[in-house]
């Protein structure tokens, strides 16, 4: 942990990077591990997400609030999924919802007693609920999200508009 304090400049940032070290290490792994079944590659997956935060302390506001959490699942998730694909030397390797046991899905289905927007947000795909949820529940702006999800900004892009558009039809069909 040390060293990842040592790349920190404010003590402010450098005691929410400790919260949030103590708060998510063990979970992080628990995810990377249950997507790789690799212990080594967990820690390296582990790490990069870990750098990562570090790039984007300064727009952490709460290190133990439920949007924090989903930002580092989701991260660890993203990491772990790219490093698997680039494992198999595949360009695109499809992954269900229940291979990898998404922490992440659990709190959607909790928002506010089952609304039909929060039911219907967790029926998306999980790119594309990860997609909305960075960029509309956490407020990160498209670059941002690019950055997180290691996507291009472009890719980005288009696919929130999938996205929004795929959440519109399903807002629909509940409607009738």
């Amino acid at each position: 942990m040390l060293i990842y304090i040592q790349m920190i400049e404010t003590p402010e940032e450098k005691s929410k990077f400790e919260q949030i070290y103590l708060e998510y290490c063990d979970l992080m792994f628990y995810i990377a591990n249950r997507i790789l079944h690799d212990k080594q590659d967990s820690e390296d997956v582990v790490h990069e997400a870990f750098l990562k935060i570090i790039k984007m302390i300064s727009q952490i506001d709460n290190p133990k609030c439920p949007k924090t959490k989903n930002l580092i699942v989701i991260m660890v998730e993203r990491v772990a999924i790219d490093l698997w694909r680039r494992r198999q030397k595949l360009q695109y390797v499809p992954i269900d919802e229940e291979d990898i046991d998404l922490v992440s899905a659990k709190p959607i289905e909790d928002i506010e007693s089952q609304s039909s927007l929060a039911l219907a947000i967790a029926t998306l795909p999980a790119k594309y609920r990860e997609l909305l949820l960075l960029r509309y529940d956490n407020g990160f702006s498209e670059a941002e999200v690019a950055q997180i999800m290691s996507m291009s900004l472009s890719n980005v892009h288009k696919s929130i508009q999938r996205a929004k558009k795929k959440l519109q039809s399903i807002l629909e069909k509940q409607e009738r």
